[in-house]
């Protein structure tokens, strides 16, 4: 935990998850041609939120209803690693599932949600230099 910023944490978090998705949908991309390749699924959400749920159990804060999902505060966020699966699911001849315009366009959303999560953090490290420095 960077000095105790709850806030810094889970956007670090969050921003490891969307890496590790990124190079599931590179992956899946790369493949898309391959015979029998099964695509590779990235899921962090649910235990970042589980992880920060958690958390505000322990401490005794309740329900974290009013932090939007699943940016919220939390130790346990640490712990929280992505989620790597494999979909077994059939679409073509040739045994591969990938729809390359669909992991595309995933790859488009994946990134546009990792640059918020990167925008984030930089203003939080500019509040931070400008508490430490006055300007």
């Amino acid at each position: 935990m960077f000095f105790g910023d709850l806030t810094t944490e889970v956007l670090t978090a969050a921003a490891r998850g969307y890496d590790a998705r990124h190079t599931a949908l590179a992956s899946n991309i790369a493949n898309a041609e391959t015979p029998g390749y099964k695509r590779i699924e990235v899921q962090f959400e649910s235990a970042l939120a589980k992880a920060v749920e958690d958390d505000r159990s322990r401490m005794g804060r309740g329900p974290a209803t009013s932090l939007p999902s699943p940016f919220a505060q939390g130790d346990a966020v640490e712990s929280s690693r992505p989620a790597v699966s494999s979909s077994g699911t059939t679409m073509r001849v040739d045994g591969s599932n990938v729809d390359p315009d669909a992991e595309m366009a995933e790859l488009a959303a994946n990134q546009l949600a990792h640059q918020t999560v990167v925008a984030m953090l930089d203003k939080r490290f500019t509040q931070f230099r400008m508490a430490v420095t006055g300007r």
